[in-house]
């Protein structure tokens, strides 16, 4: 358990320090979606969001657990939601709160929200269970603060993918590469994470394969032809990253879930 709580600390301290570079990354997205592999995953999980999402939800409360800078709930602002977030970084909060004024934010562990049961109609949860040591705490906190019919969109890491990255996450901190990131992610399937929503009371789980690819290591080999690598390859990312063996060697997992 300390264990666990150490390495929660350690990544909410790391995007601490990474808050202004994200809130960097996210004002690039807006100007050019394929200037890099970070811009190019949001885009495509910017998209599927919106297949899952309402075209409108006045009236609807969404909860963002780990929102970050905020990006997201700019976009579910202008869908009509009323929208909460909450984060473990107060250097990532001050962002959120500037993109997003008048909404209420709250600095809390993402496996203890401080919330009331039964309190939110959509909630979504970006690129937080990669960190966690024990997904199905944070999971079940989400099950706990969603209505009943609410529903969940949720990130995960996958194991398999053809980035590579569970190996090298795990060789990051011995390796003499520069700008491997050395802490510690966790990684998972779409069996594993099937079976720990269902477990924390939610039905008709389904699993996603946001993007494809070995994208990363195209940037770090040939950084200038990644741009024109990307607007290229999307069509056939659109039409393999989601079917049903390949989704587990994407490099993102979108869950959507409702709660029972």
């Amino acid at each position: 358990m300390i264990a666990d709580e150490a390495q929660k600390q350690q990544a909410i301290d790391t995007h601490s320090q990474q808050a202004a570079e994200f809130a960097a990354s996210y004002d690039s997205l807006e100007r050019d979606a394929y200037a890099t592999c970070f811009n190019y995953s949001r885009r495509r999980l910017n998209i599927w969001l919106d297949r899952l999402l309402p075209e409108r939800a006045d009236g609807l409360r969404l909860l963002d657990v780990g929102c970050g800078t905020g990006h997201h709930l700019v976009r579910f602002r202008r869908l009509g939601f009323e929208v909460v977030g909450t984060d473990g970084s107060g250097a990532m909060l001050e962002q959120a709160r500037s993109n997003n004024p008048g909404v209420e934010f709250y600095e809390s562990d993402v496996e203890h929200l401080p919330f009331e049961d039964a309190g939110f109609d959509y909630l979504n949860c970006i690129e937080v269970l990669r960190y966690l040591p024990r997904m199905d705490r944070c999971v079940a906190e989400m099950g706990r603060v969603l209505k009943r019919g609410g529903v969940a969109l949720v990130t995960a890491a996958p194991r398999w993918s053809l980035n590579g990255y569970f190996i090298i996450n795990r060789l990051a901190p011995h390796l003499p590469v520069k700008d491997l990131v050395t802490l510690k992610q966790f990684f998972t399937t779409s069996g594993e994470l099937k079976r720990v929503f269902a477990a924390a009371g939610f039905v008709n789980v389904e699993v996603h394969g946001v993007y494809f690819g070995p994208l990363n290591w195209v940037e770090r080999l040939a950084p200038r032809m990644t741009p024109g690598f990307l607007k290229r390859w999307e069509r056939f990312d659109e039409a393999v990253a989601d079917r049903a063996v390949m989704r587990e060697l994407s490099n993102m997992f979108l869950v959507r879930a409702e709660k029972s």
